[in-house]
């Protein structure tokens, strides 16, 4: 037992060492090309250097599910044919164990990569993205932080029967100006009805300023008189800035768990909207665990780089890579025309990858 820990332990660090020197090169690379993209927004901005670090140290948490992938693919594809070359893969294997064993501290490491990117997909990385996404809008809009207020923001929340209409709302501070909120009764009748000349976010809930409330029976007619208050803490709202920030952001910028309340709270959407929406949620759910799949299916062409080549090998894998971005690609826009059906779209890259790799892993001797 001993004698396959120390395998294993070596087989970590044939793999983890050119890893570690392939993220930080993809890094760079990455870094590089944005900000040939970015650069004439950062120029026209006068952004500081400091500030441009700070964007590109945001923007890594987003972009894991490119760069961890193809990291892993390149570390593996050296690593095994470094084993191969030397025939180090061959002495194990004559020594009793078997190559599948083998392959299991490679497998871990993808498994590995695969939850801490999921983790990193359901936490900050939509919000890195999205501040990212912001950052280069104001920089375009040379500093005017009116690029963040976002004009007559219309939101119905379903499950509590409230509709606000919001003239004016600052992403950044969740101020709130001009608002309309209606209450409505189970049957949809009208409850009662605030307008507010601002609204902003204390402590963790609304406060309310300038506000008139009229309160209205089943008929629609107004109950007494209008109640005019220069304050008040809306302490019985469930509505957060972050629900006003989802309704105008793009799914890309959601979590899976965003994107499943935003579904809850939009109950009345169409069903093609749904069905748009869904492809979203399982394309979200399902890119992490490209990190595996790569490493699946880098170990039978790392294997066989030392005996037939390593260009051989490397171009094969990159092509399964990038053509399973073209799958991914082809799945989304099938979905998104509703010829698959949500979860097919968002799955059918990593199910039609993944049989690949276990026949190629079957295959293997």
């Amino acid at each position: 037992m001993r004698p396959v820990k120390l395998i294993d332990k070596y087989l970590f660090r044939m793999l983890l060492t050119p890893l570690a020197y392939c993220f930080a090169a993809f890094t760079m690379i990455y870094v590089i090309y944005d900000l040939f993209d970015n650069l004439p927004d950062f120029v026209e901005g006068r952004t500081s250097f400091v500030n441009v670090v700070q964007f590109y140290v945001f923007l890594l948490p987003s972009v894991l599910t490119i760069i961890a992938p193809v990291s892993l693919m390149l570390s593996v594809l050296y690593s095994l044919s470094q084993l191969t070359k030397n025939n180090e893969l061959t002495a194990l294997r004559a020594s009793g164990i078997s190559l599948y064993r083998l392959m299991v501290p490679i497998l871990v490491v993808g498994l590995l990569f695969s939850v801490a990117v999921g983790i990193v997909n359901e936490t900050v990385g939509p919000w890195s993205s999205y501040w990212t996404h912001q950052f280069v809008s104001l920089q375009r809009h040379k500093g005017d932080m009116s690029a963040h207020v976002a004009a007559n923001l219309a939101f119905k929340d379903e499950m509590h029967r409230r509709v606000w209409m919001i003239g004016e709302f600052d992403t950044q501070s969740f101020d709130l100006r001009r608002v309309d909120l209606t209450q409505q009764r189970p049957d949809g009748s009208d409850e009662f009805r605030i307008l507010a000349q601002e609204a902003r976010w204390l402590d963790g809930r609304w406060w309310f300023m300038d506000l008139v409330t009229t309160r209205y029976d089943r008929d629609g007619s107004p109950v007494g008189p209008p109640r005019f208050e220069l304050r008040r803490e809306m302490a019985d709202l469930a509505e957060e800035p972050k629900d006003f920030v989802n309704e105008i952001k793009d799914p890309e910028f959601l979590s899976a768990v965003e994107i499943l309340h935003f579904l809850r709270t939009h109950r009345s959407l169409s069903k093609d909207a749904v069905s748009r929406i869904r492809v979203d949620l399982h394309h979200r759910l399902a890119m992490p665990w490209t990190c595996l799949i790569v490493t699946m299916l880098g170990i039978p062409f790392g294997a066989q780089t030392g005996r037939k080549g390593a260009l051989r090998g490397v171009v094969l894998a990159l092509g399964l890579f990038f053509g399973y971005y073209f799958l991914v690609n082809v799945g989304l826009a099938l979905g998104k025309k509703q010829s698959f059906d949500p979860w097919l779209a968002g799955w059918i890259p990593n199910l039609f990858f993944l049989g690949t790799g276990m026949v190629l892993l079957y295959r293997m001797r």
